[in-house]
């Protein structure tokens, strides 16, 4: 069963395709995200979505990341006409009345998203970093916070706090992103010379 997080305002509907009608062809357009040039036609987060309008398509939204830690979810955006869907970590924005419009988020994979509604955003991390979406698209990307399994332990106020693994301390090293900007709010660790290493 698809994993769904619809918790902000939407105006539109979607459920998983688990299998192609008996016909083999749909009776609404079928659209690939992004264009098949380089993979399989069938390979990906298969899903029917009907919009406000009452204009239904099916869209392939293409893999990213072939195991563990990512995963596949739909999660209503700020927009209540668009919807992020994660297939296998690979993540877009897409407009449910105009599927032609739609973005590929610059975080692969997407190994964690967090919906905060106070501020209207969709947050998603990679390994080392983070980007946000609003209502009107990208709003921010942080700079690199960590060196690897960066993971999201709180969202309070105007911050977003977190740890990643620190391979110089054989530990965590904490992070803290500005959530309107995304600036990091803590040092970057420094090389041998004093140099930021980020």
């Amino acid at each position: 069963m698809l994993d769904t997080d619809l918790a902000l305002p939407h105006l539109y509907e979607i459920e998983e395709l688990l299998e192609l009608p008996g016909t083999g062809t749909f009776d609404v357009p079928l659209l690939y995200f992004p264009r098949t040039e380089n993979r399989p036609d069938h390979c990906g987060l298969w899903l029917k979505i009907r919009a406000a309008s009452g204009r239904s398509w099916v869209g392939v939204f293409a893999s990213g990341y072939p195991s563990p830690p990512a995963f596949s979810r739909v999660v209503s955006s700020p927009d209540p006409n668009r919807a992020c869907v994660i297939s296998s970590g690979a993540a877009y924005i897409v407009n449910t009345d105009e599927p032609e419009t739609w973005e590929q988020v610059p975080i692969i994979p997407a190994l964690e998203i967090r919906v905060i509604p106070e501020h209207q955003l969709l947050v998603l991390a990679d390994f080392t970093k983070l980007a946000a979406y609003g209502n009107s698209g990208l709003a921010w990307r942080s700079p690199q916070v960590c060196w690897n399994e960066l993971k999201i332990l709180s969202v309070a106020q105007d911050v977003i706090e977190g740890v990643g693994y620190d391979p110089t301390n054989l530990g965590q090293l904490r992070f803290a992103v500005d959530i309107k900007t995304g600036r990091s709010l803590l040092l970057s660790p420094v090389s041998t010379d004093g140099k930021p290493l980020w």
